[in-house]
């Protein structure tokens, strides 16, 4: 049976080694960076809430339905200095997405034999200390390659030889100096018991990058064409991304330009609710429940918080672009919503729509002309990414606040 492994991403487990705890807490602040600029374009699922497709729409189209002059007095909005962070494609760059599609290419194939180091595995555990179970010490379905170090090295070491099917007890110290997180409860230095059922067992079967690859998975015909491709495709993005961040830069300015008076409660309503979808999206990619994925990265008065900001973009958009024409329209909202839904991957816009909205796809369509105006129309200093995105470094300390940085803002 051949199996392809499919991405995704995974909650943490305790027994996680520290270095790697450290590599997929950042690559989840990143991936909330990312996730923050879609929930601010209202990208949550709908979650009706028992009424139909039909009546939801027609209380959030109600919801956009105001006169942003009721509520806002511009100020400034053109010729707003805002640096913009020249793009650049390394080396390392190109190489990370060759890396991808290796990866999203190699077989996973289910064997029956005991396990070796370099095979990808399933299991269920659950970890007890003096008898009861602890915090983060269990999971059921949980899938890794051996010998990457994602586990401590005892508890890897232990399930070396064993097969699909079988089940093992073992116990093992967690290192004296071993980050849990909690300050409370910790469980460095102390002895666990664990008791691990093997699911599946897996040959990994990683592809030979070369041109027969390269042909037989892309539309090249050979790694130089491809890696050409790539440097033109991730320019092209980092250029979008760079022009993107400066219009953003320049939206954040002109709505602390302007005075804003109020809001219409419908907004506040659909603006919540539009949140609310988006952190719900956000938990399940993270296999968690909702209400876990809050009470561990969201307080209610953070939640009221980026509500109101997403409330001031779209009565600042909306007054802006009311006043220089470029209003989403009838005439226009088809083609810039077929566009919207090709960059987010579906092949119909209907179901787009189904997915995430008529009106939220009308508020992230006016909130990218805005950035778009606000970009064209600002006055541009080029700078290098390193200085742009300097904030980078803030993620490799061990003292980044999670939940600050979500609000700026594993396999």
């Amino acid at each position: 049976m051949i199996r392809i492994k499919t991405a995704g991403i995974k909650s943490v487990p305790l027994i996680i080694c520290k270095e790697k705890r450290k590599i997929m807490k950042k690559r989840f602040l990143w991936i909330m960076v990312a996730a923050g600029l879609l929930l601010l374009a209202g990208c949550g699922k709908k979650n009706t809430d028992g009424m139909s497709v039909s009546d939801t729409e027609a209380a959030e189209m109600e919801a956009l339905d105001f006169d942003a002059s009721d509520y806002v007095k511009l100020g400034d909005y053109k010729k707003l200095p805002v640096k913009y962070p020249v793009p650049t494609v390394t080396d390392e760059d190109v190489q990370s997405s060759i890396s991808d599609l290796i990866d999203e290419n190699t077989e996973y194939n289910q064997v029956e034999r005991a396990i070796l180091n370099g095979d990808y595995v399933s299991i269920d555990f659950t970890g007890t200390i003096d008898g009861k179970e602890f915090e983060g010490g269990s999971a059921e379905d949980y899938e890794f390659t051996m010998g990457e170090g994602e586990f401590l090295d005892d508890f890897e070491s232990n399930l070396i030889g064993k097969s699909a099917g079988d089940t093992t007890t073992f116990k093992i110290t967690f290192p004296d100096d071993y980050d849990d997180g909690s300050s409370e409860d910790s469980v460095a230095g102390k002895e666990a018991e664990f008791t691990v059922k093997i699911n599946s067992v897996s040959e990994v079967v990683v592809p030979e990058y070369n041109d027969a690859f390269v042909a037989s998975v892309t539309d090249y015909d050979t790694t130089a064409a491809y890696e050409d491709f790539l440097r033109e495709d991730l320019m092209q993005t980092a250029t979008t991304e760079a022009q993107t961040a400066a219009g953003e830069d320049a939206l954040s300015q002109a709505i602390d330009n302007a005075k804003i008076s109020g809001y219409p409660q419908e907004l506040y309503d659909f603006c919540y609710n539009d949140t609310v979808d988006s952190y719900r999206s956000y938990a399940e990619m993270f296999g968690m429940d909702y209400e876990e994925f809050m009470s561990e990265f969201m307080s209610d008065e953070d939640l009221d918080e980026i509500t109101k900001n997403w409330v001031n973009e779209i009565i600042v958009s909306k007054a802006i672009a009311d006043k220089e024409g470029f209003a989403v329209t009838d005439q226009n909202y088809e083609e810039n919503a077929t566009a919207l839904a090709e960059e987010y991957g579906y092949d119909s816009l209907d179901t787009f729509l189904e997915d995430y909205g008529k009106a939220s796809v009308i508020a992230s369509i006016l909130r990218e002309k805005t950035i778009s105006f606000l970009y064209e129309n600002a006055e541009v200093t080029e700078v290098s990414s390193d200085e742009y995105y300097g904030a980078e470094d803030l993620l490799d300390t061990e003292s980044a606040d999670t939940e600050a940085i979500i609000m700026e803002d594993t396999e």
